[in-house]
């Protein structure tokens, strides 16, 4: 029983390191999204990596696509729109285009307002551009990720960031993980972000054949398949922020991939 107590504070008296953690992914999430943006160079995909990824949206009153959508989807009481033209720009990529129309239904009782949007790319010409894009880039560099930081942090070895900060993962036993658990504790890490680009390809996918008027029509009508990405998304951002920044209100050296892992952060 001594011995376990003696254990016990012992774990509870490790180092928590927030501010080497954060820094240290901070330093890796760098690195590794220049080499992907070096590898988009080559392989035509977007791998859309957020920490090198600018959007600038800007509204628009007037043109050819706000009169299509003021056609196509006249709006009703209660509701207004805003109608915007965003450039989004990556590391070392090409700048892409897109219009965005959203519409927004306040409640009459006072509550929470609602709203539905329609996004589309635009060519060189500003025309719209129908069919699948690439749902699949943002789905492939979060995946890579996991597995570039699971293969870094296994047997013994550690990332760039973790190296310059002299920390490694281990296990709570305070052995090296094997790969296995490494990518365990990274898929477990991305998650909320694997989830959302997840579902950002099957709504691509899946809504790949519709034109520009069947989707006004669809939001328009306010049929249910438009409603399932919409609470897919309002609930994953809610699991997000409580997956990411819940253990730091209470920072207890853990987060909950860590817990689910069995792993930990140690100075070196």
């Amino acid at each position: 029983m001594d011995v376990n107590i003696a254990h016990s504070s012992q774990r509870t008296l490790q180092p928590r390191l927030f501010w080497r953690r954060a820094s240290a992914f901070l330093i890796d999430m760098t690195i590794f999204e220049m080499l992907l943006a070096v590898v988009a160079l080559i392989i035509p995909l977007n791998f859309g990596m957020p920490l090198f990824q600018s959007t600038q949206c800007g509204e628009v009153t007037s043109g050819p696509l706000v009169e299509k959508v003021e056609r196509e989807w006249p709006l009703k009481p209660r509701e207004t729109r805003v109608n915007q033209i965003c450039q989004i720009t990556d590391f070392l990529g090409p700048q892409s285009t897109s219009f965005r129309t959203t519409v927004v239904t306040s409640n009459p009782d006072g509550g929470s307002a609602s709203w539905r949007t329609v996004s589309v790319g635009l060519d060189k010409n500003g025309d719209p551009i129908e069919g699948l894009g690439d749902p699949i880039g943002p789905l492939v560099g979060v995946l890579l990720a996991s597995l570039a930081f699971a293969l870094l942090n296994a047997n013994d070895r550690r990332t760039p960031g973790k190296r310059i900060l002299a920390i490694r993962v281990v296990t709570v036993e305070g052995t090296s993980p094997h790969f296995g658990k490494a990518l365990n504790r990274e898929l477990l890490k991305f998650a909320p972000w694997i989830a959302f680009v997840g579902i950002d390809a099957i709504v691509a996918a899946t809504g790949s054949n519709q034109s520009l008027d069947a989707m006004f029509r669809t939001m328009r009508n306010g049929d249910a398949a438009t409603t399932i990405p919409v609470i897919a998304s309002v609930v994953l951002t809610v699991f997000a922020l409580l997956w990411w920044f819940l253990p730091l209100v209470r920072w207890r050296g853990q987060m909950f991939y860590d817990r689910f892992a069995g792993c930990e952060v140690r100075r070196t």
